[in-house]
């Protein structure tokens, strides 16, 4: 009767631990995405100011 059962123990062991890893990977790869995320979104403004090509002490460069 034990030889019976354990193979089929043993391969549900495996199955089980397989499927834990494969959540266990998914969850940690969607956990670090979501981190990166948050801190790759840039901060609201209230005001969105035009920005400025030139700095205001350099002039327009002009040929000979």
């Amino acid at each position: 009767m034990i030889s019976l059962f354990m193979p089929l123990i043993l391969c549900l062991t495996v199955v089980a631990s397989v499927g834990i890893g494969v959540i266990a990977a998914y969850a940690a790869v969607i956990g670090i995405l979501q981190v990166c995320w948050r801190v790759s979104q840039p901060a609201p403004v209230a005001q969105a100011r035009p920005q400025l090509v030139l700095v205001p002490t350099q002039n327009h460069a002009s040929g000979d």
